[in-house]
């Protein structure tokens, strides 16, 4: 095959200067990364090197997608091989409308970190935050929606994916939401314990009762918080919400995938419902869960 274009290299190694959020972001992405790619038994060490040889790229976007990539290398030795493998995972998301600028295959390859970085973030957004959907609302917003849902039981709102987030009330409060024997009394808790307590708590039960490893640590809430970090974190917590039986199906949210699915059974309960009122009339009003 024709080599790849080669672009010009850019420094690989990011240093120690620049800002805090590269190393959040980086620890955040590359765990992230790793929840998927554990289902094929294999593991993102190092973002920046990792990905040259597109093999965990390609799987990670086949996980996602559910749609199989056509025949590549699987065992790339040569730098031509790795490129055209790279060349693969472009070419797959330009037919998937992901847009992916400023970037091109000889970055991955050479280790530019914050190209690499950007072009993780660019997946997660498509792929992750993107595909949320909350009452017509999604990405960014739908998260956030969906979040106030479940916080305002206990009168707590968040605005952002940062500052709001940063002294761990509104993980613990999920962390209630979820299963409120695991943090019964969560005001007192919250007010008892600092930020850092309240983090280590969260992310503990977390992990410990769903079987989601925190993307994020409590450090990394220290400071300036970096919003793409806290996103990625925060949409695991719609994972452990699916798996939580006591939860009421209009605190899940379902992806746009999920949509015509959705749709479908609505139309089959609706066709059902004057046949289940004479079977099984109603003894009493039927309530909605609020979510004002």
């Amino acid at each position: 095959m024709q080599a790849a274009p080669q672009m010009q290299r850019r420094p690989s190694n990011i240093q120690g200067g620049d800002e805090f959020w590269i190393d959040v972001q980086k620890k955040a992405f590359t765990r992230w990364a790793n929840s998927y790619l554990s289902d094929r038994a294999q593991v993102i060490t190092d973002l920046y090197t990792d990905l040259g040889d597109g093999l965990r790229l390609i799987s990670l976007l086949e996980l996602l997608t559910d749609a199989p990539f056509p025949s590549y290398t699987k065992e790339p030795r040569f730098r031509i091989h790795k490129l055209e493998n790279l060349n693969m995972v472009f070419g797959f998301l330009a037919k998937e409308h992901v847009m992916v600028t400023n970037i091109g295959s000889s970055d991955i390859l050479d280790g530019n970190g914050k190209l690499i970085l950007g072009l993780m973030w660019t997946i997660i957004k498509r792929y992750q935050v993107g595909d949320i959907a909350v009452d017509g609302v999604s990405g960014k917003e739908g998260l956030l929606l969906w979040c106030n849902q479940l916080l305002a039981p206990l009168h707590f709102h968040v605005s952002n994916f940062t500052t709001n987030w940063s002294n761990g009330v509104a993980f613990c409060y999920l962390v209630h939401a979820l299963q409120p024997a695991l943090l019964p009394n969560v005001v007192d808790w919250c007010d008892l314990h600092s930020a850092m307590e309240n983090l280590a708590t969260a992310f503990s039960l977390l992990e410990a009762h769903f079987a989601i490893p925190p993307l994020l640590s409590p450090e990394d809430l220290q400071g300036k918080v970096d919003e793409k970090s806290v996103l990625t974190g925060t949409t695991q917590w719609t994972a452990a919400f699916e798996s939580a039986a006591h939860v009421p199906t209009w605190a899940t949210p379902f992806t746009k995938r999920d949509q015509p699915l959705v749709a479908k059974t609505q139309m089959s309960f609706a066709a059902l419902g004057p046949i289940m009122a004479l079977l099984y009339p109603a003894k009493g009003p039927i309530h909605k869960p609020s979510t004002e």
